[in-house]
């Protein structure tokens, strides 16, 4: 988040900030829920913690969430102004308790 402020500081940003518990929330969450059973994860949210949820439970890679902020993006691809938040994104990953792939997806 401080990257972003410090890289993009013109742009508008939906922090994790006072919120700081969710990805470790949400991480124990999913992992309790693929002991029970679980294999797959559609997550709808708001903006704020989107881009950190994006990386560190879809466990997109930083340079493809960070290509979105380039000012040199053709604004006919952009839509509303705040668009950054409206990336999703979708993934099968190995659970580390069990290597079993579980799918986790992240509305747009």
């Amino acid at each position: 988040e401080k990257f972003l402020a410090d890289k993009w500081p013109n742009e508008k940003r939906f922090g994790l900030d006072g919120c700081e518990v969710l990805i470790p929330a949400m991480k124990n969450i999913i992992d309790l829920s693929i002991a029970a059973g679980v294999e797959s994860f559609i997550i709808g949210m708001t903006h704020r913690g989107r881009l950190n949820v994006l990386a560190n439970v879809a466990c997109q890679p930083l340079e493809q969430i960070f290509c979105r902020f380039n000012a040199h993006e053709d604004p006919k691809h952009e839509g509303s102004g705040d668009v950054k938040y409206h990336l999703g994104a979708c993934t099968e990953l190995p659970d580390h308790a069990t290597g079993k792939k579980i799918k986790i997806a992240v509305v747009a």
